[in-house]
């Protein structure tokens, strides 16, 4: 006897994760608002660092800046990731591995709802580029 695997994540799973990702980015895309505005605020009182005495404040507000910068590059990542996730929604193949076809572990979906490929899957890559 031949055991199918399930391609589909069943109906209420799937509008779960669903309700999970469009919370996750609404979040996402409130912190990056208010990133960006943090960012025009430090952009507008840029350092002019001939005309101070003390270039330690100036130092301090570049490296905010700058990590203000990396932050909203993880967080954008993040967005595109969810975007993504919410497509595979609307196309059906939410929940399904791209490298093996197999159904990602549900598991696996509640610690990264926008994974594109199971555990298993992730392992093998992991592995090979060690």
């Amino acid at each position: 006897m031949t055991i199918l695997k399930k391609k589909k994540m069943d109906k209420k799973q799937l509008k779960e994760f669903q309700e999970l990702l469009e919370k996750e980015k609404k979040e996402l895309e409130e912190k990056i608002s208010d990133l960006n505005l943090k960012e025009k605020e430090l952009a507008i009182k840029m350092p002019d660092f001939s005309a101070s005495e003390d270039s330690s404040i100036e130092a301090d507000e570049i490296e905010e800046l700058n990590n203000l910068l990396s932050l909203r590059f993880v967080w954008e990542n993040d967005l595109a990731s969810i975007n993504e996730a919410l497509e595979r929604i609307k196309k059906g193949t939410y929940g399904v591995c791209e490298e093996c076809g197999g159904l990602i572990e549900i598991a696996r979906l509640k610690i990264e709802p926008a994974a594109k490929i199971c555990a298993k899957c992730l392992k093998k890559k992991n592995s090979a580029s060690v």
